[in-house]
C-alpha cells in the first residue's frame, strides 16, 4: 500500500491534538441547542403546512442533521474506534503526544522505547485513525 499523504497526516494529527476540544465543544454545541427557548407551558403544538412546529422536534431535527456537530461526533468516534484496536503503547502515545502536547523527544524518554518505535507506533495511529474517518488509500507499509 502506499504512503498515508502529508495532508492527510497533518488533518489527522490536528484531529488528535484537538480531541479534548472537540469533546468539549460537542457538548457545548448541544446544550445550546438543548437548551434554547422551550415552548411555553399549555401551547400547543402548531401544524404548519410542511411540518409540525414543535421545538422539541425541532432540537431533534437541528440535533441530528447539524454538520459540524455531526463531523465533530464521527471524528471522535473514529478515534475512540482505533485507539480500542491499537496496542496499549499506541494508546499511551496518544495520551502523552496528542493529549498531553509531550515533544516526542519527552514520549520517548517516558515510555522508554526507541526513536524508530515511536515513528512507527505515531504512523500507525495516525492511519488506523484515517481508515476509521474513511480516508481510503493509504496503509501500512
Amino acid at each position: 500500500m502506499q504512503k498515508i499523504p502529508p495532508a492527510y497526516f497533518k488533518m489527522i494529527e490536528f484531529e488528535l491534538y484537538n480531541y479534548d476540544n472537540t469533546k468539549e465543544e460537542i457538548e457545548v454545541i448541544k446544550d445550546e441547542i438543548i437548551g434554547g427557548s422551550p415552548r411555553p407551558a399549555g401551547e400547543q403544538a402548531r401544524v404548519t403546512n410542511t411540518a409540525v412546529s414543535d421545538p422539541t422536534f425541532t432540537k431533534a431535527a437541528i440535533l441530528t442533521t447539524n454538520v459540524t456537530l455531526l463531523y465533530m461526533e464521527r471524528t471522535i468516534k473514529a478515534i475512540d474506534r482505533a485507539l480500542m484496536q491499537l496496542s496499549e503503547s499506541h494508546n499511551e502515545i496518544f495520551e502523552l503526544k496528542y493529549r498531553q502536547g509531550n515533544h516526542w523527544k519527552q514520549v520517548l524518554s517516558k515510555m522508554y522505547i526507541s526513536e524508530r518505535h515511536y515513528f512507527r507506533q505515531r504512523r500507525e495511529l495516525i492511519e488506523a485513525v484515517g481508515m476509521q474517518m474513511g480516508i481510503c488509500g493509504f496503509g501500512s507499509r
